[in-house]
């Protein structure tokens, strides 16, 4: 079989790369490995961080320049390689751009108000206005195909992880978030003609004298081999989900059961060996601490932001700021793990902390009988109860309980500074008023659940350049291969810059991958400036 463009990996990133590319005129063939649609964006709020995106300036929120932008990425990068200084500069040139795609796509987005940058207190972060997020809109695919969208379901109301804790939105009857976003990408890749096949895993690229021709791709039981006259591009995910692999890249201890992910299996970094591509920041994730119930990791960036909680390691002691984002709260989890074991560490929680806000799977006020038998949730009478059946210092865990009550009665955390950033205020309990994330844990009964460094996705891939191309080891981009999303090795490195940051960067990756392969990446980069 023959077409112009392959793209593997049917998630967002992949679907949009088949809209742009089938727009441009080319034939479009998307492979998938699953057999739905949507990868783990389909599952999230769908959150975009889209600086100087052209809602920014309206509605009483503050304008944006990329340079503004790009100041904030450089303030928070390490030293690297000029690869990395050209895909942060293209990246943030784009990403309205990116925008006014979708918008002119009808592809409504709308500010997430008041939530600041991951770092507000760095150079050139802005305090609203660049995370964006697809509007709530009908499911208007056929049945067949919208049963193939991951998490898909018009008829319950779904919450938003970025809406207030107090007051999370809801949409009885519409398609919001990720899955918004994702169904409205297949929709118009159906309409335009684009072919897709599931089920249909990569076993391989084709490769002539260098240059990648084409796929191999296991379907209906059988090796199907397709020629691509413009390109192939990877959009299959990173390794999250392959535990030889985490092991030989990712800190130690580490676990697929820990990983929020879709459980992608590397696919991308086995094709890139072929063509002998480099990889880069293999040992980077996109933490999140999760705890597990029924083997499977649920996030808590809810339950760990509310206020009458902390997070204490194996001797009881605190040794982080509990609200501060996903990614930093990971990695501080796996630093702390160097010379006090805090894997698994402990969220300690108060009844007016489970009876007010979410934990994992479990709604506010529901202690299911099975968690709890299971040790999944653990309940005790007082806190020295606690740490009996928890196995940490009891004098640890009762003198950390003291201190952080002593602090929250002050409403000031001069240990950790919880509550400082507009990022922690954010999203704590408006309720709250003198520190919206820091409340005293001191009602009976106790609870804790364990706590891992589990991930939504690795972070680490092929290396890319600003046209999205595919590296070799000395600098040269392999013809034929483009990468974008997980695949890739994530332009922001270690960093978590804001709220829907992946996501964007992934989007943007594709855009400017098929534009490259279209050979009309210039005209729009000198249109762009």
């Amino acid at each position: 079989m023959r077409t112009d463009v392959i793209i593997v990996g049917a998630g967002a990133a992949g679907l949009l790369a088949a809209v742009a590319a089938r727009r441009l005129g080319h034939e479009v063939l998307v492979v998938e490995a699953d057999a739905a649609v949507g990868g783990t964006t389909a599952t999230t709020d769908g959150a975009l961080w889209l600086p100087a995106n052209d809602l920014m300036g309206r509605g009483g929120i503050p304008s944006d320049s990329p340079d503004d932008a790009l100041r904030y990425l450089n303030a928070l990068a390490t030293p690297e390689s000029p690869v990395f200084a050209a895909r942060r500069a293209a990246f943030v040139r784009t990403a309205a751009a990116l925008g006014r795609w979708l918008s002119t796509s009808k592809i409504a987005l709308e500010v997430i108000r008041s939530l600041p940058d991951c770092r507000p207190d760095a150079d050139g972060a802005a305090a609203q206005g660049r995370s964006v997020r697809v509007r709530p809109v009908a499911a208007k695919l056929d049945e067949q195909w919208l049963g193939r969208v991951r998490g898909a379901d018009p008829a319950k109301s779904r919450p938003g992880l970025l809406a207030r804790l107090a007051s999370p939105f809801r949409h009885p009857g519409l398609l919001s978030g990720g899955a918004a976003l994702v169904s409205e990408l297949l929709r118009r890749a159906l309409g335009s003609g684009v072919e897709l096949w599931l089920e249909a895993p990569l076993v391989g690229l084709q490769v002539d004298g260098g240059t990648v021709t084409g796929v191999t791709v296991q379907r209906d039981g059988q090796r199907v081999e397709v020629q691509a006259a413009r390109g192939v591009m990877l959009a299959c995910g990173g390794f999250e989900g392959d535990q030889s692999l985490r092991q030989e890249h990712l800190p130690l201890p580490t676990s697929s059961a820990w990983s929020v992910g879709l459980g992608a299996e590397g696919a991308a970094l086995a094709a890139g060996a072929q063509v002998d591509a480099a990889v880069a920041g293999l040992d980077q994730a996109w933490w999140t601490p999760v705890l597990l119930a029924d083997g499977v990791a649920h996030k808590v960036d809810a339950a760990r932001v509310a206020p009458h909680s902390l997070i204490v390691d194996q001797a009881g002691d605190r040794y982080l700021n509990e609200a501060q984002p996903s990614v930093l709260a990971g990695r501080r989890m796996y630093e702390h793990n160097r010379g006090m074991r805090s894997v698994p560490s402990f969220l300690i929680l108060d009844s007016r902390h489970r009876k007010a806000y979410p934990l994992g799977p479990w709604a506010a006020g529901t202690s299911p009988k099975a968690a709890i038998e299971s040790d999944e949730l653990v309940r005790a009478g007082s806190l020295d109860e606690l740490a009996q059946t928890l196995g940490v210092d009891r004098a640890g865990l009762i003198g950390s309980v003291v201190a952080f009550n002593q602090l929250a009665k002050r409403g000031k955390d001069t240990d950790f500074g919880r509550g400082d950033s507009a990022w922690d205020r954010y999203f704590g309990d408006p309720l709250l008023r003198r520190n919206p994330s820091l409340g005293a844990v001191n009602k009976a009964p106790f609870w804790a659940v364990r706590l891992y460094p589990g991930d939504s996705g690795t972070k680490g891939g092929l290396v890319i350049d600003e046209r999205s191309r595919v590296l070799r080891a000395d600098g040269t981009a392999v013809p034929g291969l483009w990468a974008c999303s997980a695949s890739a090795e994530s332009v922001f490195g270690p960093a978590q810059p804001a709220q829907g940051a992946g996501l964007a960067a992934a989007l943007v990756e594709a855009y400017r991958g098929v534009l490259d392969l279209s050979g009309q990446l210039d005209r729009i980069d000198e249109v762009l400036g």
